[in-house]
């Protein structure tokens, strides 16, 4: 959409409230028709799991600990295997990832390789080839050689592991899925993303503990993070499909912020998706406490404090049916400051 063409779609907006963005009394009434199909698809799958693995593996090595709170790991030492090395292992394994930690690929924050290959490995035949996976032949050389050691110590207990997460997340998930997904679209007005939606659950899924990719949309969460487990988790799986439905609140903000000569933060649309996620998620499980309370996201520091309360006054209305999508954006907008001449 053009920035012309969303200047009167905003004002067009401003007829009527979107009384479909409503947080709902009763979370039966409010999504008893709902009919969106929200189309998951959940896996743990052996060559994510091992690259991610050997990712966190070498990070430890190299002395890096910049995991955020919330990929904490809730079972602390992941590295924990079905039983120990032999002598041969040990020397094929410390090899390998001493070799393996010189690499880009061991290091890196969520943009870094670990996510530039994850599709494909997710694709990956759960076979010993790799088959014709196009990844580049180093990394192919460091996974090959380090699956034999992985399979027989630890992928028997990541896979457990994650199998149990995905088991236990689809009993909180499935339920309310439906209406977790109306409240979202309705909340970020898009579309919910095309069916099949991806999910790969590992022991480790970077510094953050879970990140999407997208076209096509394809969360990776990790099953050991603090922030994935219980309700917690049903937000992730919100918040990152999220990311896919941003493109008319990013648009709108970034229209009305140049109409206004406005500075808008780059950060911006995450923290409302951050806020929307938390509560429609606190709208069908009462007793839910969002990930960005839980992990103090809005207590860093007072911008974070600031941008909270700004999103209570201004985007909390427009959620609870109370004003437009476009009385929203502009209202958010009038609290940012000028832009520079």
């Amino acid at each position: 959409m053009s920035a012309g063409a969303l200047l009167v779609w905003l004002a067009a907006t401003a007829v009527s409230p979107r009384t479909t963005a409503a947080v709902p009394d009763s979370v039966p009434v409010a999504c008893r028709d709902s009919r969106i199909e929200t189309g998951f698809r959940w896996h743990s799958g052996f060559w994510l799991n091992l690259y991610s693995f050997l990712h966190h593996q070498a990070k430890q090595r190299l002395g890096i600990h910049n995991d955020a709170p919330a990929a904490m790991a809730v079972v602390y030492d992941e590295s924990v295997g079905r039983r120990p090395f032999t002598t041969s292992e040990r020397a094929a394994w410390e090899g390998m990832l001493a070799r393996f930690a010189s690499t880009p690929w061991a290091t890196g924050l969520r943009d870094s390789a670990i996510q530039q290959v994850n599709n494909r490995l997710a694709a990956a035949a759960d076979d010993d080839s790799l088959g014709d996976v196009a990844v580049d032949s180093g990394l192919r050389r460091f996974l090959l050689e380090a699956a034999p050691v992985n399979r027989a110590i630890w992928w028997p207990v990541h896979d457990r592991r994650n199998r149990e997460w995905i088991a236990s997340a689809r009993a909180l998930f499935d339920p309310h899925a439906a209406c977790l997904a109306r409240l979202l679209t309705a909340g970020l007005a898009a579309p919910w993303p095309a069916a099949p939606i991806d999910i790969d659950v590992s022991v480790y899924a970077t510094w953050f503990g879970a990140y999407s990719t997208l076209h096509p949309l394809h969360v990776t969460l990790s099953s050991n993070a603090r922030g994935n487990q219980g309700t917690l988790g049903v937000e992730t799986v919100l918040h990152e499909t999220g990311h896919a439905l941003l493109g008319v609140v990013d648009s709108a903000l970034a229209a009305t912020s140049l109409r206004e000569h406005r500075a808008l933060p780059p950060e911006l649309s995450h923290l409302v998706l951050f806020f929307t996620a938390g509560q429609d998620v606190a709208a069908v499980y009462p007793a839910h406490q969002p990930y960005a309370q839980v992990f103090k996201l809005w207590d860093q520091n007072a911008t974070a404090r600031s941008y909270r309360a700004m999103l209570i006054r201004e985007w909390g209305p427009y959620l609870q049916g109370r004003r437009t999508l476009g009385e929203a954006i502009a209202a958010i907008v009038r609290t940012l400051p000028q832009a520079a001449s």
